[in-house]
């Protein structure tokens, strides 16, 4: 199965390959990128892994550290493209995780993720939940799951995304 993983840095820094062997895995994400610099390489990105069964994505997050909470037409169009690239891949639009730094709010990153649930259902791929494996009961990020910069994943953070991931592709 080939797998293509698409983002930022949450998606760059992991070794996919490395958790799913038996895959030929293309991780294409990109540290700082934000949604519409994944729009603006997207036709790159078919050219340089032409072909996929299934899509990972998650981008918004470098974006909402910015104050930009209007990115959605973008993330459209890179859903279009994406599935009419990919006509027969599996596209998982993956929430934003929450964060532990003062200037990202979770509260919108939870407006955002809902945003991005429905732009799932209208685009017609699959909407994953990840938030919610990241919080504790009181709706807190968990800490062991995040690095000390409060944004980017420890490796027990990256070992139940993975989980959930692997999930999607059995």
């Amino acid at each position: 199965m080939n797998i293509l993983f698409l983002g930022d840095s949450l998606i760059e820094y992991f070794e996919w390959q490395e958790r799913f062997p038996g895959h030929r895995v293309a991780n294409l994400g990109m540290a700082g990128e934000s949604v519409q610099g994944l729009l603006s390489r997207v036709v790159k990105v078919n050219e340089v892994c032409p072909a996929a069964d299934v899509i990972v994505l998650m981008t918004g997050i470098n974006n909402v550290a910015m104050g930009d909470i209007e990115f959605f037409e973008f993330y459209k169009i890179i859903l279009d493209k994406l599935s009419g690239f990919y006509k027969d891949a599996s596209i998982f639009l993956h929430s934003l995780l929450p964060t532990r730094v003062d200037f990202i709010s979770n509260s919108t990153i939870q407006r955002v993720n809902r945003s991005l649930e429905k732009l799932a259902q209208e685009s017609g791929v699959e909407y994953v939940d990840i938030y919610s494996r990241f919080i504790d009961a009181k709706g807190g990020p968990i800490k062991e799951y995040l690095l000390d910069d409060g944004v980017h994943l420890s490796r027990t953070g990256y070992d139940v995304w993975a989980k959930a991931v692997g999930k999607l592709i059995e």
